[in-house]
């Protein structure tokens, strides 16, 4: 690594035009007074057909020369993190998708990830480098050497026969996400092999993700790696090129809103790829990203955990109507911080939530452009990737948060209990028809609570106008009765008015509310025929073994 030294960005207009660094005493320039056109002199040498390798980020002009031709990847080596905070260039180049940083300690490991990348792409990596980080640190000419000689080997992908046994092995990507509890249990109830790696730190560092996942590829020899909602996938592209590598595919199983994360993954669509999907309606959206396996593949529920009960035993929470669920309080809070909205988006931002919760469309991006163009325009030129993703999921929380509150307020006389967030002591301050509890635990308390009322009222997040969400399964499975807003894909999975009881417009809800509570009968003839449903088609041993059928016929 590079001596100590301290670091100056020089600026003109707000325009980064040179970096000054002093080391043992001595100050040097990265350019001096012509950098940018040094830097576009660099960015021109690149050859056609080449995958450029920038060393040094420098003053960003050849590395944003080199990132507008969007079909090519561009490669950065840097390890100057005092240069990197200085320059800001980091995080500024955020916005690109076809960036990858190498940002690792080890010339060896450096060169190792470079071979990778160039043997996944198929193409040839050609050096573009700026003297000053030559000069700066020894690292980069060691790796620039490594990295000469290992091209000159040719380079051996581990591979192996895929889906030759009836059970397929599964490589796991943990997440903190509650479904891959029940993935994990699901293959062991069916003796499907699987190893598990625990990748949740927020940061981790390159070379040991790297090794760790070579390790457990090279060492458990998986048919396929499965992950949830892209959790343990990096957006530099690591993982993606290591699966190439071994020419293993990915499946990611998203039960969010894939909208809403996989932007920022749109230079790793490739075949390789598959994701599954929960609500049916994203599918085109995905496909326009460049994925081209996709299936649909929702919700369900573990058979072993939600399980029949005797009754309530929790006598505190006996009511004739309940809600379990988020106000989306402080959800939004936190994503309107996070998207540092300022004009016109700041201003009408709720008023984007209202009307977009009035209509089918299902992308926020979408309903911009054709409703708010205005808007749109401010959104397209002024937030960076993370900020953009940031103001959709805004929108769509308020949307959920105005939806969900219309739809408690029809309940409000029948005094209901509502099990959440503190947020819906804010949105109900006025009103004090109905009781509060504390949000409740998935797996040890849900499976006692849903039997306790007599109606487990349900309205859907606002991310998923046609698809059903959890609690549709959840509820029938331990014996609860539920009255849920109706979606049209719930008409694939049961049978409305006698495995599922629904409303379609708020109004309908008072009168379905007092005519299942005096109707017990009713109730319990449409618990039992939604439980025999989920039984035999929508537990989580149905689903998985979906995926691996639609995994084998798509990779074997």
């Amino acid at each position: 690594m590079s001596r100590a030294y301290t670091v100056e960005a020089i600026r003109a207009d707000s325009e980064l035009t040179d970096i000054r660094v002093v080391v043992d005493g001595k100050t040097q320039h990265m350019w001096g007074k012509y950098g940018k056109q040094r830097e576009l002199d660099l960015a021109a040498q690149l050859d056609d057909d080449a995958i450029p390798l920038l060393v040094g980020a420098g003053i960003g002009v050849a590395a944003k020369e080199l990132l507008k031709q969007k079909s090519r990847t561009l490669l950065i080596i840097d390890c100057e993190k005092e240069i990197l905070a200085a320059s800001g260039l980091k995080e500024e180049l955020r916005k690109y998708h076809n960036l990858i940083w190498i940002n690792t300690d080890s010339p060896q490991n450096a060169a190792q990830h470079i071979i990778e990348l160039q043997a996944s792409s198929g193409k040839s990596i050609q050096l573009l480098k700026n003297p000053f980080y030559m000069r700066l640190s020894p690292f980069y000419g060691q790796a620039e050497q490594i990295l000469l000689k290992q091209s000159k080997r040719e380079v051996e992908f581990p591979s192996w026969p895929k889906f030759q046994q009836e059970k397929p092995r599964i490589l796991l990507l943990t997440s903190q996400y509650f479904l891959m509890g029940e993935i994990v249990a699901a293959c062991q109830r069916q003796n499907v092999p699987h190893m598990f790696i625990n990748m949740d730190a927020k940061e981790m560092d390159l070379d040991y993700f790297v090794g760790r996942i070579s390790a457990a590829i090279d060492t458990f020899r998986p048919d396929f790696v499965l992950t949830v909602n892209h959790l343990g996938v990096d957006q530099e592209g690591y993982l993606n090129a290591l699966l190439h590598k071994f020419k293993l595919p990915l499946a990611s199983w998203f039960v969010d809103n894939p909208l809403l994360i996989l932007p920022l993954y749109r230079r790793q669509a490739d075949s390789n790829t598959t994701i599954f999907t929960w609500d049916a309606d994203r599918k085109d959206s995905l496909r326009e990203m460049g994925f081209s396996n996709i299936f649909h593949l929702p919700l369900g529920t573990d058979q072993t955990r939600f399980l029949p009960s005797k009754g309530c035993t929790e006598k505190k929470w006996s009511r004739n109507i309940s809600f379990v669920g988020n106000s989306m309080v402080h959800k939004t809070a936190k994503r309107l911080e996070a998207s540092r909205i300022s004009g016109l988006l700041a201003d009408k931002y709720k008023e984007v939530a209202h009307a977009f919760g009035q209509k089918e469309e299902h992308s926020v991006v979408n309903f911009l452009r054709t409703d708010y163009p205005e808007l749109f325009q401010e959104y397209e030129n002024k937030l960076t990737p993370h900020r953009k993703l940031a103001f959709e999921t805004l929108v769509i929380w308020q949307a959920t948060l105005e939806y969900r509150l219309s739809c408690i307020k029809q309940i409000l006389e029948f005094k209901p209990l509502i099990v959440g967030d503190n947020g819906w002591s804010k949105l109900l301050e006025t009103d004090h028809r109905w009781d509060y509890h504390r949000e409740l635990s998935y797996y040890n308390d849900l499976p006692r609570f849903y039997p306790c009322s007599k109606i487990n009222f349900n309205c859907t997040s606002q991310q998923m106008k046609g698809a059903v969400n959890q609690r549709v399964f959840d509820v029938p499975a331990c014996n609860g009765f539920l009255l849920t807003d109706h979606r049209y894909q719930m008409e694939k999975l049961f049978e409305p008015g006698k495995e599922i009881a629904v409303y379609k417009s708020t109004e309908e809800v008072p009168q379905l509310v007092e005519r299942y509570l005096k109707d017990k009968q009713a109730r319990q003839q449409i618990i039992k025929a939604a439980r025999k449903r989920i039984l035999a088609e929508h537990t989580y041993d149905c689903r998985l073994k979906v995926l691996i059928q639609n995994m084998r016929e798509t990779y074997q």
